[in-house]
C-alpha cells in the first residue's frame, strides 16, 4: 500500500518527530511504500494565494475556489503544490503527524490543507464525502502530541473533549474528502512523562500501524443521507435504559462484552452520545442518543445487547430545535 505521512514539527529532536520517524520506519518494514512531506524541513510555504497557481482565471479579483477550479482544468498548479497533490492522489492512507497547538493543527499543516486540497482537482461537485478522492476505502490517521494531560480532554475536563477538538480533521478533512478516519493515536503530554513511557508509546504506535488497514474505521454519516444539504434523513432517538433485574455473577461476566458492543456501535455511527450513572446507584440509568431509520431499527439493535435480559429501555424520537 502507498502511504503519505505529512509531518508538522519544527524540532527534529521532539517526540513528535520521533513518532514521525518511527511511523516511517515501521510502515516500510511492513512492506508499504511510504512518501513523506516533512513540512518544516521542506520549507513549505503555508500561505495560500496566487502563488498556488501558474494559471490566472481573473487577474482583477482573487476568488480562491474559482482559481482552483480553473487551475484544475488547465493544469495550472504551481510545481510544489502539484507534487503534493500527486502524493495525496497516490496514497492509500493519509497520516497527519503534529503537535496540538491552540486546539488545532500547526499553521504550516493547515496551510498544506489550504493549498493542496483544491476545489476541482481534489474536491467539489460529486467528489465529496463517500464519493471523495479517498473513495471511502483510503484511511486517514492523526498522530498527535499534546501539552495537557488526558483528563483535560476526556469530556469531563476543562478543555473540549478530544473528539470535538479533532472533528475539523476527522470529519472536515479526512471524511469530507472520502478518507475513512481511524481512531487517532494520541500521546498525552510527552514532555511530562518518563523515557520508559515514551518508549512504550512508540511500541503502541507500531501496534497501531500494523493494523492500519484492518482497524474498523469511524463510520461518519454519508452525504446521501442529507439530500440537497438538508437535514439528516435518519432519525435521532433518546434511549434511557434501566435495570429490571438485580446484578448477579452472570451480569458481571457480560459487562465487558456489553461495552465492546457499545464501542462498536459508536464507531459505526449508530450511537452519537453515551453516558451512564454510577453502576452502584440504586436508580441506575443509561442515556444513549442513537441514529437510525426508525424505532424498529433501534429496538432490533438493543435486543442484541449481551445484557438485554437485565435491562429495559424507554425510546423517544427526538426533534430538531433551531439554536439548541
Amino acid at each position: 500500500m502507498d502511504i503519505l505521512i505529512v509531518h508538522a514539527h519544527h524540532e527534529p529532536q521532539s517526540f513528535s518527530s520521533a513518532l514521525y520517524r518511527q511511523a516511517e520506519t515501521t510502515l516500510k518494514a511492513l512492506g508499504h511504500t511510504v512518501e513523506t512531506s516533512d513540512l518544516y524541513q521542506m520549507g513549505f510555504d503555508p500561505v495560500s494565494d496566487r502563488r498556488n497557481f501558474t494559471s490566472v482565471h481573473d487577474p482583477e479579483y482573487l476568488k480562491q475556489q474559482l482559481e482552483e477550479r480553473h487551475a484544475s482544468e488547465v493544469n495550472g498548479f504551481a510545481s510544489d503544490i502539484e507534487a503534493e497533490m500527486q502524493k495525496l492522489e497516490r496514497c492509500d492512507a493519509l497520516i497527519f503527524n503534529f503537535p496540538l497547538w491552540w486546539f488545532g493543527m500547526p499553521a504550516i499543516l493547515k496551510g498544506w490543507c489550504d493549498r493542496v486540497l483544491a476545489m476541482g482537482r481534489i474536491y467539489g461537485g460529486p467528489k465529496l464525502y463517500e464519493n471523495g478522492v479517498g473513495q471511502s476505502t483510503k484511511r486517514g490517521l492523526a498522530i498527535v502530541t499534546t501539552g495537557g494531560g488526558q483528563t483535560a480532554y476526556d469530556g469531563w475536563g476543562l478543555n473540549p473533549g478530544m473528539d470535538i477538538v479533532l472533528a475539523p480533521i476527522q470529519h472536515g478533512i479526512f471524511w469530507f474528502n472520502g478518507f475513512l478516519p481511524l481512531e487517532p493515536f494520541i500521546v498525552w503530554s510527552p514532555v511530562r512523562i518518563s523515557q520508559e513511557e515514551r518508549v512504550a508509546y512508540l511500541e503502541q504506535l507500531d501496534e497501531k500501524l500494523q493494523s492500519l488497514f484492518d482497524e474498523q474505521p469511524l463510520q461518519l454519516a454519508k452525504m446521501e443521507d442529507f439530500p440537497n444539504w438538508g437535514h439528516d434523513t435518519q432519525k435521532r432517538f433518546m434511549v434511557v435504559g434501566s435495570r429490571k433485574r438485580e446484578i448477579d455473577e452472570k451480569y458481571m461476566t457480560l459487562v465487558s462484552a456489553e461495552l465492546e458492543m457499545v464501542a462498536r456501535w459508536r464507531k459505526e455511527g449508530k450511537i452519537l452520545n453515551f453516558t451512564i450513572a454510577n453502576p452502584k446507584s440504586p436508580n441506575w440509568r443509561g442515556f444513549v442518543t442513537m441514529r437510525g431509520r426508525d424505532r424498529q431499527e433501534i429496538e432490533t439493535l438493543l435486543s442484541q445487547l449481551p445484557l438485554i435480559d437485565y435491562l429495559t429501555f424507554e425510546i423517544t424520537e427526538l426533534m430538531y430545535l433551531p439554536g439548541f
